[in-house]
């Protein structure tokens, strides 16, 4: 008959750094991360003339979800960002946020950049890899 011994060591650690990780996503840490990447995102991609469009590129947390906003106004007082993002005027042809320069007409003009709708897109082709790094943060 063999007998074997099995001790198992750092059990206790590995169930703190769960609850730490369990509560630290319950509290908004993942939609921070995410929001945070499409805010750095969404301002990489901004049409930079005189920067108020950059500057006024944020987020703001709810409990399990966030608002990317972005309320920049031109020196007469108008509010441009919809224009630029959802090219609401014939004459800015918008791309999609897979395909942010092409434009489907017979102009042939190449079409601007969605920058928040490209960000929103490319940050969740990433979900899980960012998901994952947020969690591991617990563990080390």
């Amino acid at each position: 008959m063999i007998n074997l011994r099995i001790r198992v060591t750092g059990l206790q650690s590995f169930i703190n750094a769960t609850n730490r990780a369990i509560a630290a996503l319950d509290e908004g840490a993942f939609i921070e991360v995410i929001a945070k990447k499409c805010k750095n995102r969404a301002k990489y991609r901004a049409p930079r003339k005189t920067g108020r469009l950059i500057a006024s590129i944020d987020y703001k947390l709810r409990k399990d979800s966030f608002t990317l906003s972005c309320d920049a106004v031109n020196e007469y007082g108008e509010a441009y960002p919809e224009i630029l993002e959802f090219g609401l005027s014939k004459y800015i042809p918008i791309g999609t946020p897979e395909h942010p320069r092409v434009y489907k007409s017979s102009s042939g003009k190449t079409a601007h950049l969605p920058f928040m709708q490209w960000a929103i897109w490319r940050t969740l082709q990433e979900i899980d890899k960012i998901m994952k790094e947020t969690v591991l943060k617990y563990y080390h």
